[in-house]
This record gives C-alpha cells, sequence and structure tokens, in this order.
C-alpha cells in the first residue's frame, strides 16, 4: 500500500489550467478509489486567481508555509516567472523536499523547483521553453530532453510542456501507487492504448528537437518564466 495520503496542487496567479487540471483530475480519480487519499488545489491568496488564459481557480484550501502535504506540485503558467520569487512558495517547496517528502512539477513549474534550489546536483528535464535557460543557469538537463522524470531517490518529479502532463501524471501515479492503478487510470482514461508500456516507466520517452522553433520558443518565453 502507497503511504502517500496527500496531494496538493499549488497554485499562483496565472497558473495554466491545463497544466494544473489535466494533472490534478488524474490524480482525483485516483482518489476515487482511495478514499484515504486526498487531492486538493491550494493556495497562498484567499481570493479566486486569474489564470493563464483568463479563467479562474478557486482554492480549496489555503495553504500556510507551515503546511504538510506528501506530494507537493507545482504546475507551470505564464505566473510561474513570479512564483519563483515568492518566498513563501521557496520556501515550502524547500521544507518539503528537506522532510523527503515528494515534490513535482511540470513546465515552468520546473523553473519554481529550479529557482528553489532542491534540483541542485540532480538531473532534471524540462519544457523546451526553459531548456536553453535553464543549463546556463547550472541545471543538469537531461540531453535530448525526456518526457518526463521520476526520481525515486530524491523523490523529485519533473515534466515538460502542456502535452507532456497528461502521460507524465500516469508515470507518476505509477511510482506513487503502484503499476495496476497506473494501468487503471491509464485504461479508463485512453492512454494506454495510446501510449503503450512506457507511460509506466520512470523515464519519459525522448522529445524529439527543432532548433529552430525552440529558439524561437526560448526567446519569447523563457524570461518570462524564468525573470532575473
Amino acid at each position: 500500500m502507497s503511504d502517500v495520503r496527500s496531494v496538493l496542487f499549488l497554485v499562483f496567479p496565472q497558473v495554466s489550467e491545463q497544466d494544473l487540471y489535466a494533472a490534478w483530475e488524474l490524480m482525483r480519480a485516483v482518489a476515487f478509489t482511495r478514499p484515504d487519499l486526498d487531492v486538493s488545489i491550494g493556495s497562498f491568496h484567499d481570493d479566486p486567481l486569474p489564470t493563464h488564459m483568463g479563467s479562474s481557480v478557486s482554492p480549496q484550501r489555503i495553504v500556510k508555509e507551515s503546511d504538510r502535504f506528501d506530494v507537493l506540485y507545482i504546475p507551470g503558467g505564464i505566473g510561474a516567472g513570479e512564483a519563483s520569487k515568492d518566498p513563501r512558495v521557496l520556501g515550502l517547496i524547500r521544507a518539503h523536499h528537506a522532510e523527503n517528502r515528494w515534490v513535482a512539477a511540470n513546465c515552468a513549474g520546473v523553473g519554481v523547483l529550479y529557482r528553489s534550489g532542491i534540483l541542485d546536483g540532480k538531473q532534471i528535464t524540462s519544457p523546451a521553453s526553459l531548456a536553453r535557460r535553464l543549463p546556463k543557469l547550472g541545471a543538469d538537463l537531461i540531453s535530448p530532453r525526456i518526457a518526463w522524470k521520476v526520481d525515486r531517490n530524491n523523490r523529485i518529479f519533473t515534466a515538460g510542456g502542456a502535452a507532456t502532463v497528461h502521460p507524465s501524471t500516469i508515470a507518476l501515479v505509477a511510482e506513487l501507487f503502484g503499476k495496476d492503478a497506473a494501468q487503471n487510470l491509464a485504461g479508463s482514461w485512453d492512454t494506454w492504448p495510446l501510449h503503450g508500456d512506457l507511460l509506466f516507466d520512470p523515464l519519459g520517452p525522448k522529445m524529439l528537437q527543432n532548433n529552430e522553433a525552440e529558439s524561437a520558443l526560448q526567446d519569447q518565453l523563457e524570461l518570462v518564466f524564468m525573470p532575473d
């Protein structure tokens, strides 16, 4: 049986809807068969927050810096840049990592993890938008990039951009709750027929590279997602 009883998705202004809700919905689906599993959306803000594309998200709980969860998940979005400078966010990440709790992130949320310092000396993956800036700052980025990386020893999960969120969450479920739980979820959501058994591997598939397109994306977004 898994010892994971709580998963918190930490949200902030201009969080990405897809980065948040795809992963949250899959984890909530796991909770349907595990009544002892609490999966929630939380924030340091007590009001509904504007999201990346202009909708809003209402936190299910207000987070305090002293709160602890078995898994702390940081999604991406344009607002990740400001979140990466928020001492409350960075402090919460550091505290969870120091206590050997799982810390996870997708897309620009990986930049927030990097700013917290917990990725120092650890091999990670990232979205294309940060694949130039992160190594320049000292990150050990897998090359060529992979869609996700489950680092069991350090209890760190990193994933690429929005297209990786659904399959990478299945891989995280396999690690946290076992392969049977991941297969049931992947079968129900038609993810298994699409991606096959690679879903249950801690290392995601290699990402194809388009240097010209990635460079243009980085020019546009890397300083938004990870400002100086």
